[in-house]
């Protein structure tokens, strides 16, 4: 089988967070399983480093755009286990200093884009070979399979080959302006509800959920919410209609990157059976970000992008009810400049007790699960997460809101004491989130409990093998059965 995976995010070469990490590591996994799989991404500036070692393929891309004919060449290199990875160097879209935009501003031709890319990605089949599944991942790349059925005269391979489309995050749509449609060179009358139209602009993600053969979610919590108004963002009707092609698999973390014994980033290695390295981790953490040394602090971090989203500004709320538990807090992260000054301000006003750090730095990110005792990730929605995940690979404690991938890979000590490996709160507020930090704290004060707490969370399974057979499955599955025509043809899909 032959899996030709697209996204305008792969690590280590281009990303901004999870997005990148899962397109890698599956790739990888999936070449373990023996599947022939190669990946695609735009050709951005930070490709350019001298690590990553792109050469030339001597081909080049064609597709049309607007009135024009647009030309790039192609590049390649190989990732870990020898996964092969193409790059699209169009300069006039990609040579930029960010992948999407500046100033906390997109570009405003990222319609044109990602239009491009993924009439690239199509195009590259020319010389890769035709692949059985082309794996698409968020909006960037949404418009691979839309076009691949939409405009299959364009595409004579088509019928062989199947689309799934994985949705990381259903906030991001790519939604832009009627004055758009022009550029995707299609017909007119595809413009539409049950196509590519959702609430009056074009839509590449719905577009993608009405044309893939299958969709697929990073768990199988928020593949329900997705459906409902309240985490539909506009599309849950859409996605309710896919309901019987639409699966929810549970992200996975390469346990080799991510792994306490063998990490050079932090201050000593430890494991699940001698867990003594975590205290010099501590120790080293509260020097390096300016916090008071005191073991018997807990300390609680946190990695996320500032924005609302993640509950960051409901945890700012918190800050004073944590201290008055003498708790410490660290925070590492970028996002909405409002939320960015608050932390900052935060820091200053409570020195020695809460740092923040408004910046992503891999580093520190690694140095703050490791010293953590808990960590906290208080986010309004969460698709998967992986920063939870993460944490307890290193023994920091999650106190989670019971929501999306967050029900799913955190399993609450009060409603399994056995089993147990964090702390959930739910509903979403203030009060719910410091009766779980209490109900952590209350654990932490014994150690023998708390030690046995930590020796779980470190020996939970989130490898990507397990996802990774899941998405054969569902490969195979589509490889197996005719392509799907596209709801256009049903004409029974609503935009919300």
């Amino acid at each position: 089988m032959f899996v030709l995976m697209a996204a305008a995010e792969v690590a280590p070469f281009a990303r901004t967070g999870g997005l990148g990490d899962a397109v890698a590591a599956l790739s990888r996994f999936l070449k373990r399983r023996g599947i022939d799989v190669a990946v695609v991404l735009p050709g951005y500036r930070c490709l350019r480093a001298s690590e990553f070692h792109w050469e030339g393929t001597g081909q080049e891309v064609e597709v049309p755009i607007g009135q024009d004919w647009v030309r790039a060449p192609v590049w390649r290199t190989s990732m870990a286990d020898a996964v092969p990875a193409y790059a699209i160097m169009a300069d006039r879209y990609f040579d930029r200093g960010e992948l999407y935009g500046e100033g906390n501003r997109a570009f405003e031709d990222n319609a044109e884009r990602f239009a491009f890319f993924c009439r690239a990605v199509l195009d590259i089949v020319g010389f890769l070979g035709v692949p059985d599944v082309i794996h698409v991942h968020d909006w960037h790349a949404a418009l691979v399979p839309a076009f691949l059925r939409a405009d299959s005269g364009r595409y004579f391979w088509s019928r062989q080959t199947r689309t799934v489309l994985t949705i990381h995050n259903l906030a991001y749509q790519g939604s832009f302006p009627p004055e758009a449609w022009p550029i995707l060179c299609l017909d007119s009358k595809l413009f539409v509800f049950d196509a590519f139209e959702a609430w009056g602009n074009i839509n590449y993600l719905k577009a993608g959920i009405s044309f893939a053969d299958w969709i697929t979610t990073v768990s199988p919590t928020y593949a329900q919410e997705m459906q409902t108004p309240e985490r539909g963002f506009g599309l849950d009707g859409a996605l309710r209609y896919r309901s019987h092609q639409l699966t929810g698999i549970l992200n996975g973390v390469d346990q080799e990157a991510w792994n306490p014994a063998s990490d050079p980033q932090i201050a000593a290695p430890y494991t699940a059976a001698d867990p003594q390295g975590k205290t010099a981790c501590k120790l080293a953490l509260q020097a390096s970000v300016g916090l008071t040394q005191d073991l018997s602090a807990p300390l609680c971090g946190v990695v996320s992008r500032l924005v609302a989203e993640k509950g960051m500004d409901l945890l700012a709320e918190v800050v004073p009810a944590l201290l008055e538990r003498n708790s410490q807090l660290v925070v590492l992260g970028r996002g909405d400049a409002t939320l960015e000054a608050r932390w900052l301000a935060l820091g200053r006003e409570f020195t020695g007790k809460v740092a923040a750090s408004v910046s992503f730095d891999d580093k520190l990110a690694r140095q703050i699960f490791a010293g953590a005792d808990l960590f906290l990730m208080p986010s309004r929605f969460e698709p998967c997460g992986l920063a939870q995940m993460y944490a307890m690979r290193y023994g920091a404690i999650p106190v989670v809101h019971k929501t999306g991938g967050l029900a799913d890979s955190v399993i609450d000590v009060g409603a399994d004491p056995i089993r147990g490996t964090g702390f959930q709160f739910w509903p979403f507020g203030a009060e719910p989130l410091i009766a779980a930090v209490d109900r952590a704290l209350g654990l932490y004060r014994n150690p023998h409990a708390w030690r046995s707490l930590v020796v779980r969370a470190m020996q939970a399974d989130f490898s990507w093998e397990r996802a990774a057979a899941a998405y054969e499955g569902v490969y195979r599955l589509v490889r197996n059965s005719p392509p799907f025509a596209g709801t256009h043809s049903q004409g029974r899909v609503a935009s919300g």
